[in-house]
């Protein structure tokens, strides 16, 4: 009896393994896809020494002026006083690939650091890295399941 419901269970799992690998595969091709557009746009990105073509701006060199001595400075000018600024907030860093299949492998449910291994296919030091960025960011929090640390979405309320 023990071995039937053990052969049972095996085969619902054969199943559904069955029924999520083209999931699983077209997850994985949407990640690539997602970091090659990443590349792509932080290549096209001008540098600052860019102009808008990706041709260089900077003017050629011309003789170094020879130096003189530095003029005194007149009295001090009295300095404009400076406008208050609005309240100043922390710049977020934009998520990385590793950051958003963890967000996304969120959306489903808590997972543990194992768990989001498996499924983002990531190194355990990747996905603890990318964990304590999101946890910092405010965007995930640590959840208990049974017994173990887990990680969920953070209240978006």
């Amino acid at each position: 009896m023990a071995a039937d419901l053990l052969a049972r269970v095996r085969a619902e799992i054969d199943g559904r393994l069955a029924e999520l690998r083209p999931a699983v595969e077209e997850y994985e091709q949407l990640l690539g896809a997602a970091g090659a557009l990443d590349e792509e746009t932080r290549a096209a990105a001008p540098t600052a020494r860019q102009g808008v073509a990706g041709r260089a701006t900077a003017k050629p060199r011309t003789a170094a002026k020879p130096r003189t001595a530095a003029k005194p400075r007149a009295a001090a000018k009295a300095r404009k006083a400076a406008k208050p600024r609005a309240a100043a907030r922390p710049r977020q860093a934009r998520m990385g690939a590793g950051e958003q299949a963890i967000v996304a492998a969120l959306e489903h449910g808590s997972h543990t650091v194992g768990e989001l291994g498996v499924v983002t296919a990531m190194s355990g030091a990747q996905i603890r890295a990318s964990v304590r960025r999101l946890l910092t960011a405010g965007k995930i929090a640590r959840a208990s399941r049974e017994g173990r640390v887990a990680y969920a979405l953070a209240d978006s309320a």
